[in-house]
């Protein structure tokens, strides 16, 4: 049976991944393209990896694990190729119920993702500007590729919902790019927090506008209310 699960390829190769093989994160973001499913990446005439193996079905199972940040609680979740999930307590029950749905297998561990905890403590005290952890982004290939590009935004810079579309080439998207924004399913990491207002106003934000400003404010990053 096909695959469901998003797929990434490789334009130089032909070579189709599942998300967060380690050979996939290689490729250059000007050679990456994305598939919706496995079937839709051998029409265009990629091959599977062979180190990942995106065409032999296998069960899943997410580690979760819960965080105490500066900010309020997150659920933490890591497949086997990254980190796939970083929701505030407010949005952690929907993307459970939507993993089960997808019959993906729970595991609760207190002591699971330790490095990612590492990472975001080392982040919340300004000692780490920039996530060096592998991600697992499950989405459309849109809404990936704009993750794509809030993930080239620096620590202490913010973009606009139409710059992050002009860098897509895509300028006149800058709504469809909000939505993906709003998607974005690993917050902090891939800073969907960067990014505001054309004016440099605060926008909406899944968290809640209190985590966004403080966030905002640990970066020094300016702002309009």
């Amino acid at each position: 049976m096909p695959s469901s699960i998003p797929i990434s390829g490789c334009r130089t190769t032909k070579i189709y991944c599942r998300p967060g093989c380690p050979p996939g994160r290689r490729t250059k973001p000007e050679n990456r393209v994305y598939f919706s499913s496995e079937a839709e990446a051998k029409a265009m005439g990629y091959r599977a990896c062979k180190v990942c193996r995106p065409d032999v079905p296998r069960s899943e199972t997410f580690l979760l694990s819960e965080y105490q940040s500066p900010v309020g609680p997150y659920l933490l979740a890591g497949s086997r190729w990254g980190v796939v999930g970083i929701k505030s307590g407010s949005r952690s029950q929907r993307y459970i119920e939507r993993w089960k749905k997808e019959a993906i297998s729970l595991k609760f561990d207190p002591d699971a993702n330790g490095e990612l905890k590492q990472q975001l403590d080392a982040y919340f005290t300004g000692e780490l500007h920039r996530f060096t952890l592998p991600l697992d982004l499950r989405g459309t290939p849109f809404q990936r590729m704009v993750w794509d590009v809030l993930n080239t935004i620096p620590w202490g810079k913010a973009m606009s919902y139409g710059q992050v579309a002009n860098d897509l080439g895509r300028p006149k998207a800058a709504r469809a790019v909000g939505r993906a924004v709003g998607t974005n399913p690993v917050a902090i990491v891939v800073p969907c927090h960067r990014v505001l207002g054309s004016d440099h106003s605060l926008t909406g934000y899944g968290g809640g506008l209190d985590i966004k400003t403080a966030l905002l404010r640990l970066e020094k990053i300016a702002y309009k209310k």
